[in-house]
């Protein structure tokens, strides 16, 4: 926490770990066990705490816990939203875990719980008699929750932002939508195979770009790209024997069909395409068949946008741990400039999967390894990092600033996809609130048993219907109120 880094990593903490909803955890806050309203600090240790605070957080967090610059609030709204729900003891361990950034659990546990403290301190839950202690597992039995029991002494400093939803964590929120995995008719003998790219044009016509039946077209002849009407009914496509892995979609203000090959081999791949609604090649980006660094070539491209001023960018690298960037070209494909270097921290990058933009012009960037969405603005500086909107793989923000984040990857177990508490599935929120208020889980009964699941890439129509594309399934799922 001497670190500036290392601030921004807690506020990471805090809201990632609105998603650690364990087993304990979970029951802690819905039965009638502990909670935080039974005075569980001292007012002598949130003292303490908040000296500590002072030392190691308040550079980033501010006196008043409301966040400066990258590091979110840890107070008021920001803190009923992300913790409600959760026990303690997943609050005290992920903390712990997770910082200082550079040298976590290097603290004793007895600092780290008058941090804690400090913090339940701070808004408004009462003290009581006995010290918070450092023991996750004695932690684990006390639930928080942003509900004041009947006759329970003070109040939280703000209600939540979602209190009419009193949802209880990041997958407690309503689905209002219906379903529909049959919606595309297929030419004859003609499969769908494993698909991240789906895109709505100007007309209503669905284009879905798959992967020529299986998972890669390397040695297919197959259009990968298809256009159907509105009802879902083929009417045709192109594309054949040009690419090895469609990955990323955009459809463009002129209905023009962007897409990102993001494996370069064979001659071809390792680029980004741009279309008319016809099929005709109108630019390419990258050196077909090369994979690199430099700024005329992409290392793995996966995603594309397009801004109203015609410039481009492109969100590239997709093996972690290897290369991250997002890379910026006028309208002519002339490189602008880049940003984006590979790691963890604030302004760090570890796959970029995905990259959408709203009415004022930022960037939302899935930086899906480090499970949060990156806001830029078009010059690449960071306006704010999220971790609501859970694991990344695809996101889309309509016209009316709602965003829509595809979660294809989040499970519990170690290793790939880690991000334990979260469902996979559609989170749909404002972008002008940061606020998630509607989730269409995933319904894979046994995500932890494959790499990925539900939708990886995503659109919406002008009407609201969410389209999802879907790389296990071999499908694109239709999703309508």
């Amino acid at each position: 926490m001497l670190k500036k880094m290392s601030h921004v990593a807690l506020a990471a903490a805090t809201v990632v770990l609105a998603g650690a909803l364990t087993f304990s955890g979970s029951l802690s806050a819905q039965s009638g066990g502990r909670t935080v309203w039974d005075g569980i600090y001292t007012n002598a240790q949130a003292a303490r705490g908040e000296t500590a605070y002072a030392q190691y957080c308040g550079v980033c967090h501010g006196v008043s816990l409301d966040g400066t610059g990258e590091a979110p609030g840890l107070a008021g709204a920001a803190f009923l939203s992300a913790w409600n729900g959760l026990s303690m003891g997943d609050m005290y361990d992920r903390v712990r875990m997770t910082m200082p950034f550079d040298r976590p659990n290097s603290l004793s546990r007895e600092v780290y719980a008058d941090i804690v403290a400090y913090m339940l301190k701070y808004n408004d839950f009462p003290a009581g008699e006995r010290e918070l202690v450092g023991r996750p597992e004695m932690l684990s039995i006390i639930g928080i929750s942003d509900r004041r029991p009947a006759g329970a002494a003070g109040s939280p400093t703000t209600a939540p932002p979602s209190a009419d939803a009193a949802h209880g964590g990041p997958n407690d929120y309503p689905n209002p939508y219906r379903t529909d995995t049959n919606f595309f008719q297929l030419p004859a003998g003609r499969t769908m195979g494993s698909t991240s790219a789906v895109a709505v044009d100007s007309k209503g016509n669905i284009w879905i770009a798959d992967r020529c039946g299986v998972n890669s077209c390397s040695d297919s002849k197959l259009d990968p790209i298809m256009m159907f009407d509105p009802n879902g009914r083929f009417v045709r496509s192109f594309g054949g024997g040009m690419f090895n892995f469609p990955h990323g979609f955009f459809i463009d203000g002129q209905d023009n069909v962007w897409l990102t090959d993001e494996r370069a081999e064979g001659g071809k791949g390792g680029t980004v395409t741009k279309f008319s609604p016809a099929g005709k090649v109108l630019l390419v980006l990258g050196k077909r068949g090369v994979s690199g660094q430099g700024t005329d070539m992409f290392f793995e491209p996966n995603d594309v946008v397009v801004a109203p001023n015609g410039n481009i960018f492109v969100v590239d690298g997709h093996s972690p741990d290897k290369f991250s960037r997002v890379m910026k070209f006028d309208a002519k494909g002339k490189f602008i400039q880049q940003w984006g270097t590979l790691g963890s921290k604030a302004d760090e990058l570890n796959v970029p999967h995905a990259i959408t933009i709203d009415s004022a012009g930022r960037l939302f960037v899935g930086d899906r390894w480090n499970n949060r969405v990156q806001i830029y603005d078009q010059d690449g500086n960071l306006q704010n990092s999220w971790t609501q909107f859970g694991r990344p793989s695809g996101l889309f923000i309509d016209k009316n600033d709602i965003l829509y984040s595809a979660d294809s990857e989040s499970r519990a177990t170690e290793g790939y996809g880690h991000n334990p508490g979260w469902k996979r599935g559609i989170r749909i929120g404002s972008v002008k609130d940061g606020i998630v208020r509607a989730f269409i889980p995933d319904p894979n009964p046994e995500p932890d048993k494959s790499a990925t699941s539900s939708a990886e890439g995503i659109w919406v129509d002008g009407s609201g219907v969410i389209y999802g594309a879907q790389v296990r399934e071999k499908l694109v799922a239709r999703h309508a109120k």
